[in-house]
């Protein structure tokens, strides 16, 4: 997976959710396709259901971005308030050698890395696996729930199984 620099790149805005205030929205680097059509250039740190390579259409900014087709890419979360920098390193040279995958964020302890949805969703967890035990730091798969507005619900998508 190639690792791109999204510096100087184009940006859209995404809703991420809400908060007492209001819409949260979350900008990512995109290139555009179309009209309201984008190519999603790296994983959300918020927002859920979306992943790198993702094109999506963002015509109210009041809703969520609707995928029209999944890049193939799993978007794994982190959210931590302080992570060592050493296990951040670690984490990000394993996801690459282990699954050619990248680190698209980080935000403090907050980390997201995208990895290629061929490997399946059982063959990913090592490397994540080893950085909750040297950390104790849970990680997540943030596009792969059907429901993501009840948190019971672990109806997959299914998306990655014909890859």
């Amino acid at each position: 997976m190639e690792d791109i620099n999204c510096v100087g790149l184009p940006h859209i805005r995404v809703l991420a959710g809400e908060n007492s205030d209001g819409p949260v929205y979350e900008t990512l680097p995109a290139r555009q396709i179309d009209e309201h059509v984008y190519e999603l250039l790296a994983s959300p740190g918020l927002t859920l259901n979306l992943a790198r390579g993702d094109i999506v259409s963002i015509v109210d900014p009041l809703a969520p971005a609707e995928v029209l087709k999944r890049g193939g890419n799993f978007c794994i979360q982190i959210y931590a308030d302080d992570v060592p920098q050493e296990a951040v390193d670690q984490l990000e040279r394993d996801v690459q050698e282990q699954l050619g995958g990248t680190m698209d964020g980080q935000y403090k302890g907050n980390l997201t890395f995208s990895v290629p949805g061929h490997h399946g969703i059982y063959s990913i967890n090592g490397p994540f696996d080893a950085f909750r035990t040297a950390t104790g730091v849970e990680w997540y798969f943030a596009n792969i729930y059907v429901n993501l507005d009840d948190d019971d619900d672990e109806t997959l998508l299914n998306w990655w199984v014909d890859m």
